[in-house]
């Protein structure tokens, strides 16, 4: 079988690479027949380096179908604006494609008073995907559907809901992980500052409550950190996932003691797509993850790895919710998440076989409900 997988094949947040390992690897798994995968970059489009043309459609009608990857889609972005992007519906080749397309696991990232920018292009999109009978539609398990429901006031069976795939993330087997240091306990520590300007909101704009609310995130990461570091042999890898992350980086460097800045605290770079594998070896091989980012926090859960969602956004905690998971999480605005984030981080660390077993019990859950809807998939493609 012959599939076009279009996706963000040559982005730098490596989440992305999650996503498309995971969804690779489990189609493979449960079609037990060979793919070959002809692996169209996305983001080429997205920056206008590549058009949606007849040439595209051609690409897809001489495979047995199209994958769409399930990257943050939804974001509301004026692809008019200084970044040069663009946003175009080249709605006259769709009634040319032929073969099935899949919009596998879509996701949003919208935030309460942000405009989203095309609304009507959105709705519009689709009420002509749900039209086709050669288009399947399915959503991330992280409240997209109910979101596009509240967006649009579509609301259908036949919008899908699948696990995040980067649960399904491969690690690279037999390297050296140079921030790994055996005799200590190793903590990633991944931040999430993309935009900061709406996650991060006073008092008086949003329900959380707390003042300062981007400080007192950062101070519950730098408290829990000088804590653990009294009491265990620590070793903090800081672990950005994209360029924003550098920012509270920084800011956390700042604020810790100069001792644990010194001498317990090591930093990673980012990495393209195709050195996934490589950058998840480090979480397979930490003994915790505190987990500001979706794609921190999914991977653990597939790895098998301790971890406490620090979270800050709606997504996070419905994922958590959906996966059984939710007495992990620590509300990064709660008043008394520094106290919460250390005693949660503090009990995986002194249980790291209970947390496994927790993790591998919702692990199973999600993947039978993948392998469902692979079913559903390759009846289509094959059809």
């Amino acid at each position: 079988m012959k599939l076009v997988h279009l996706a963000n094949f040559n982005s730098t947040n490596v989440g992305n690479g999650a996503l498309i390992h995971g969804l690779e690897k489990t189609m493979e798994e449960d079609f037990s027949i060979s793919i070959d995968w002809e692996r169209e970059p996305w983001d080429d489009y997205t920056f206008g380096l590549r058009d949606f043309d007849q040439d595209f459609v051609d690409k897809i009608n001489q495979s047995d179908g199209l994958i769409v990857g399930g990257a943050v889609t939804f974001n509301g972005r004026d692809y008019n604006d200084r970044t040069g992007t663009r946003f175009e519906l080249p709605f006259q080749y769709w009634n040319k494609i032929k073969k099935p397309v899949v919009f596998y696991g879509l996701s949003y990232r919208c935030w309460k008073g942000q405009e989203y920018h095309h609304l009507d292009k959105l709705k519009r999109t689709l009420e002509k995907i749900l039209s086709y009978e050669n288009m399947l539609l399915s959503v991330r398990n992280d409240g997209t559907r109910e979101w596009l429901k509240e967006k649009t006031g579509i609301e259908s069976d036949k919008i899908e809901v699948v696990p995040d795939s980067a649960l399904y993330v491969m690690a690279e087997d037999g390297i050296e992980i140079p921030e790994i240091i055996d005799e200590r306990k190793n903590i990633i520590i991944s931040f999430n500052d993309e935009d900061r300007e709406f996650r991060y909101r006073s008092k008086g704009e949003s329900s959380k409550t707390v003042n300062q609310p981007r400080e007192h995130v950062l101070g519950g990461l730098v408290e829990t950190a000088e804590h653990l570091a009294e009491v265990i042999p620590a070793n903090f890898i800081l672990c950005p996932h994209y360029f924003d992350d550098y920012r509270m980086l920084s800011d956390f460097i700042a604020s810790i003691s100069p001792r644990i800045a010194h001498q317990m605290t090591v930093s990673t770079g980012l990495c393209r797509v195709k050195d996934t594998g490589r950058f998840y070896a480090r979480y397979r091989e930490a003994d915790l993850a505190i987990s500001m980012r979706v794609h921190s926090m999914s991977p653990c859960i597939g790895l098998g790895t301790p971890m406490v969602p620090y979270t800050t956004q709606d997504r996070m905690t419905s994922f958590l919710d959906k996966a059984g998971l939710s007495d992990i999480e620590v509300d990064a605005f709660s008043v008394d998440s520094s106290f919460s984030l250390l005693e949660k981080a503090r009990y995986m660390l002194d249980n790291p076989s209970e947390i496994r077993i927790k993790f591998k019990k919702s692990y199973d859950s999600m993947r039978e409900v993948t392998r469902k809807f692979h079913k559903r998939v390759k009846e289509l493609l094959l059809s």
